[in-house]
Order: structure tokens, then C-alpha cells, then sequence
């Protein structure tokens, strides 16, 4: 769908150490009479469609209605194409009855050479870079207190206390006066690790591993284990976003579509998570030793510079972490933005070594150069032009129910367009709910599904400015609009304010779906 994993969202610049107050409500229970509601908003909105188009039609062109629908027609094509490979990616395991199959994105058992068996963990290391996180900080450290003693922390040139409390509380906690960004934070991070650490769980200080019992069908250090059995290079776990408001229920089911339908589909040529990710030490070193060190989807970057080297990326999710959303649209269209600039730099700069990529599998090629550059970046003028016309389908629909006779009867003008796109999106979004979405989020994420597909229309302007952005700097050295990625990365912190008002621990933007 529109928003797959590799179009630049992994949910990073949330709120740090705010979740952890509304842990317990994160993922209840499915109570199968609260789909009624929605359900019946869902049937309601389909007789309105069916009652402004049954009206009109006259002026009817296939050519624009395809037009129109772009958006709903690549998204559905997409959506039933990754589900198709992750069956043919695991067919084999499948056939054997591993369960857990359904949570992998590779034969995980197969890449172990045939171990089903829970073997123990080689020390292993959780790092984190920090910056002015004091007012959450107990949060925090609530959060992390069952693997403390494989914590390691940088403060990235925090002018607050954190470092001090930290150091107080007994916490290993670097004090750096220089802030570097999170790469090269990271990178004099990993210098200081004792030398028998090899494997390296990357977070953001607002993350909350979750338990059996909160979702995660095993713990955390098994994952860590079979990653290393594996000798891949890194594992992505599932990311899911903190139930927090409305705007939460849209992320809620963009992070399923992202992690669950778009991570698990990529094998393991998959992307790593700005919000979490496991990493081999030794592979990780080597990466930040070749990165750019900007913050704009350092996670992609990651995971192109590791491909490029011919090593292996899988998701695995049966790990699920939570991390907090944007609770206000000032922040949610910054992120955006910053997500969308950071995706056409890493695209630019990277291109060749992400051909060379697609070129040694039919999925990477589809996925890396077809669906990113094609559809994502070469195709995004008529995106554009697909939600102009939608946006006129929709006064042609109030035009015909209010019988205003306002707009001129043209073929570009007709609620047909509109009708068949949302009751198409619907269709979509009503499978994917009860396909993709676990069982325990549904009643949370149905409330939305009817009006999904707007979600995804507003996206076509923060995702314009970024593009735009990147253009604008190339052009004339200065951007559309100052996200708040590049305050941090120009030294100069943003508070992001507005309803919902929190502080902002401000991190990469990177790749949710």
C-alpha cells in the first residue's frame, strides 16, 4: 500500500520515555462487538458512495477514473504482491509446520542449518543515544530496568542533567559535551564496548520491549540468540505505535502495513529500524564507518551500505516493540517531511549501490529500484495529479447529493472517481484489517479503516515538500520548509508544540512502512 516500508517511515522523532505510562493498555484484548460500529460506518459510507454515483453516469472516462485511482490501484497490487512472496519465501518452512513462520521473514530454522532448538545468547549489548531526556528519564529507566546490565548509554551533548542522573542511578552513561547526531554518537558509542560483545540492539529511548504477554511470541534474548545463529547481519523486529488519540489509530494501521505486510515480505534483503534493530557488532562498525552520519534515514542507509556488502537484513516479528507517534499534525507533517527528504537523499546518493542491490534478486529489484524509484519517486507527479482529481471528484459528489448544479458536466469532473476510490481503499483496508492486523489490535484500528484512505491522500503533501525540499537545496542551498530534523542537524533544537504538546527527543527519520 501507500505506505510500505521502504517509502521512508520507521517511526523515529517520537516523544522520549513517554509510552511508558500507557504501557498496559497497548494491545487488549479484541472485543468482537466493537467492530459493529465501525462495521456499520463502513456500510453506511458505501450506500453514500453508491447513491452520488448511481446518479452520474454520463461524462464517464476510463482513462481518468484510472488516473484518479493510481493510488488505490498500485497500493492494492502492491499489498497482494508482498503477501504472495512472503508464502514463496517461506513455503518450505511452511510446508513443516513452523508456526512461527508467520512472524519471519526467512526460513529461520533453514538459515540455522536445520536448528529448531533455543540455544544460549552470546553477550550482547543495548546502546542508546540520548540527548536532553531529564524530565523523562525515571520512564526511561523503567523501562530498561530488566536489561540493565547489557545497557550502555552516550549523552549526545546533552546541556540538561541527564548524564548526571544517569551516572547517580548507577547506569553506564558516556557524558559527551560535542553533539554528534545519533550515527556518529553510536559509532564513539561502540568504540568503548567491552571487546566480547558481538551483537548490538540499537534503540531509541522512547521504546518499550514488549513481553509474551504484550504481544512478542518469544523474549528478547531468543531473537538475539537466533540471529546469531543465523550470521546475518541484522534483524528488524515488529515496531507498533503507543495508543495515544486519534492521529494514533492511522499510525497504528500504517506500522501493521509497514512491518507486518511490507518488512516481512523483503526475505532478507529487508530494512533495518531507526527504532530498534539488532545488529553483528563487527557489521554495524563497519557501516558507521562508511555512513554519512546524517540523521535523514540513517536506518535506510544502514541497510543499503550492509546490502550493497552482500550482507543479509531480515524482519522478525515476533519481537514487537512500541514507540510513540506524533500527537499533533505540526509534528506528524514535520516528520514526514524530514522522512521524505531523507529517502530522495539516500536514493541519490546511493542509486548504483541500490542497483546493484536489486540486481541480485527479482524481489530486491522490484522492491529497490520498481517500487521505491519508480512508483515512489519517478511516478510521484501523478500521485499528485491522482489526488487533484479526487479532490474534484469530491465536490462533484456534494454537487450531485445537495443538487447544487455548480460544476460543468466534463469528463474530468465526476463523483464516480471519488466513489470508486474510497470504496475501493475500503475493500483494501477491510481485508488487510482482518488479514494482516493481529487479532488484539483490530477494535482499536477498525474505528479508522473507513476513512484510511484520506490518511493516505494527505500524505501526498508532506511527502511533496520533502522531495521538494531536497530539490530546493540542491538548487539554492536552503529548503521549503524547516523540518525539525534539520534544526537538530544544524544544532538548533525545535520544540515541537501544539496540541498534545510533549518534548521532543528528536532522532532520524527513516523507513515504518
Amino acid at each position: 500500500m501507500q505506505h510500505h516500508p521502504v517509502v521512508a517511515r520507521t517511526a523515529q522523532a517520537r516523544t522520549a520515555g513517554g509510552g511508558a505510562a500507557r504501557g498496559g493498555e497497548r494491545f487488549d484484548a479484541q472485543r468482537p462487538w466493537s467492530l459493529f460500529a465501525p462495521l456499520s460506518v463502513c456500510a453506511l459510507l458505501v450506500g453514500w458512495i453508491a447513491l452520488s454515483a448511481a446518479n452520474d453516469q454520463d461524462d464517464f472516462s476510463l482513462l481518468v477514473y484510472g488516473l484518479a485511482n493510481l493510488i488505490v490501484f498500485t497500493d492494492a497490487i502492491d499489498f497482494g504482491l508482498r503477501l504472495y512472496v512472503h508464502r514463496r519465501h517461506t513455503a518450505a518452512a511452511s510446508e513443516l509446520g513452523r508456526g512461527e513462520m508467520r512472524h519471519l521473514s526467512i526460513d529461520l530454522a533453514g538459515a540455522r542449518g536445520g536448528r529448531t532448538d533455543a540455544v544460549p545468547v552470546r553477550p550482547y549489548a543495548i546502546v542508546a543515544s540520548i540527548f536532553n531526556l531529564e524530565d523523562h528519564l525515571d520512564d526511561f529507566m523503567e523501562r530498561l530496568q530488566p536489561y540493565r546490565e547489557h545497557v550502555w548509554l552516550i549523552s549526545d551533548g546533552s546541556t540538561d542533567n541527564t548524564a548526571k542522573r544517569l551516572s547517580q542511578a548507577g547506569w553506564r552513561c558516556l557524558d559527551e559535551d560535542v553533539n554528534r547526531n545519533k550515527p556518529g554518537a553510536l559509532r564513539h558509542l561502540l568504540t568503548t564496548l567491552p571487546a566480547r560483545i558481538e551483537t548490538v540492539m540499537v534503540i531509541d529511548p522512547d521504546v518499550r520491549i514488549c513481553g509474551r504477554h504484550e504481544g512478542s511470541t518469544v523474549q528478547l534474548e531468543r531473537v538475539i540468540a537466533d540471529l546469531q545463529q543465523s550470521g546475518a547481519a541484522a534483524a528488524c523486529p515488529r515496531v507498533a505505535i503507543e495508543r495515544d488519540g486519534f492521529l494514533g489509530r492511522f499510525q497504528a494501521l500504517e506500522y501493521a502495513l509497514a512491518f507486518v505486510v511490507g518488512r516481512r515480505s523483503l526475505a532478507d534483503f529487508g530494512v533495518t529500524s531507526g527504532v530498534l534493530s539488532i545488529y553483528r557488532r563487527d557489521a554495524l562498525e563497519r557501516v558507521l564507518d562508511q555512513h554519512s552520519l546524517s540523521i535523514y534515514a540513517e536506518d535506510l542507509e544502514n541497510a543499503v551500505i550492509l546490502l550493497r556488502d552482500g550482507e543479509r537484513i531480515y524482519y522478525d516479528g515476533r519481537l514487537v516493540v512500541t514507540t510513540e507517534g506524533p500527537v499533533s499534525l505540526r509534528h506528524w507533517f514535520s516528520q514526514r517531511v524530514g522522512w521524505y527528504h531523507g529517502l530522495l537523499r539516500v536514493y541519490m546518493q546511493r542509486f548504483h549501490e541500490l542497483w546493484g542491490i536489486g540486481r541480485r534478486a527479482p524481489f530486491a529489484m522490484y522492491n529497490y529500484i520498481f517500487y521505491i524509484g519508480v512508483l515512489g519517486l519517478g511516478m510521484h507527479v501523478f500521485r499528485i495529479v491522482s489526488a487533484a482529481l479526487l479532490l474534484v471528484s469530491v465536490g462533484a459528489v456534494g454537487d450531485h447529493l445537495f443538487v447544487l448544479n455548480l460544476l460543468p458536466e466534463v469528463s474530468a469532473i465526476n463523483p464516480v472517481y471519488f466513489a470508486g476510490a474510497v470504496g475501493s481503499y475500503l475493500a483494501l483496508g477491510a481485508l488487510a484489517l482482518f488479514t494482516v492486523v493481529p487479532k488484539r489490535e483490530r477494535a482499536y484500528i477498525a474505528p479508522i479503516v473507513p476513512v484510511y484512505f484520506l490518511y493516505v491522500l494527505l500524505h501526498i503533501v508532506p511527502i511533496t515538500v520533502g522531495f521538494g525540499n531536497w530539490v530546493a537545496l540542491r538548487l539554492w542551498g536552503r529548503r521549503l520548509y524547516r523540518d525539525h530534523y534539520q534544526l537538530h542537524e544544524d544544532g538548533t533544537a525545535l520544540a515541537i508544540k501544539g496540541p498534545g504538546y510533549r518534548t521532543v527527543a528528536l532522532r532520524a527519520p527513516g523507513t515504518p512502512r
